[in-house]
């Protein structure tokens, strides 16, 4: 039951945004009572924040399933990384980043979405610093802080403008970034 809460709310929170799907117009959409659904979330922000989750989740999967393949180290992960990553935000399904959304619609700092929105980026950021480590960067935080900047920057101008070429852009200035940390 709890899966298919998620799943009708994720549905809604991507077609009609997080604040115009109320908890009413989820539980309706799941066929659900409203205890069930405050049984499995307390909260809507609760619920909202579990979204956010599993859609990171989603993309760390995809993500970690692709460079598996890569068995090596080297600095062709980051590079596979780029490619990747290009790829994804321009798939039809890519409505934004996990972290964009919540502080986008939470923009309020001491908001529970907003303080996870803020936690799902440094976890890209760390998620990068430690593959460049494992590449054998030198300055490993600083390229995984930049390349945090850059793939946010892509996703966002490429969410505003699809086909706007923006992600290759993205990735083409990330290569080229990882080539001077070299």
């Amino acid at each position: 039951m709890r899966e298919k809460i998620l799943s009708v709310a994720t549905t809604l929170f991507e077609t009609r945004g997080i604040h115009a799907s109320g908890v009413d117009m989820i539980i309706a959409e799941s066929g659900i009572a409203k205890s069930t659904l405050y049984k499995y979330f307390p909260s809507k922000n609760e619920l909202i924040i579990e979204y956010l989750k599993e859609k990171s989740n989603r993309f760390y999967a995809w993500i970690n399933e692709k460079l598996a393949d890569n068995k090596s180290h080297s600095k062709e992960v980051l590079y596979l990384l780029c490619d990747l990553y290009e790829q994804w935000i321009t798939t039809p399904e890519f409505n934004g980043l996990p972290f964009h959304i919540g502080s986008v619609e939470f923009p309020d700092p001491t908001h529970p979405v907003h303080h996870y929105s803020v936690e799902l980026s440094n976890e890209l950021q760390q998620y990068l610093s430690k593959l460049a480590e494992m590449a054998g960067i030198k300055d490993a935080q600083t390229l995984g802080q930049q390349l945090t900047i850059i793939f946010e920057g892509g996703a966002l101008i490429e969410r505003l403008s699809p086909g706007s070429g923006a992600a290759k852009r993205a990735r083409n200035a990330a290569i080229t970034l990882i080539k001077a940390s070299i």
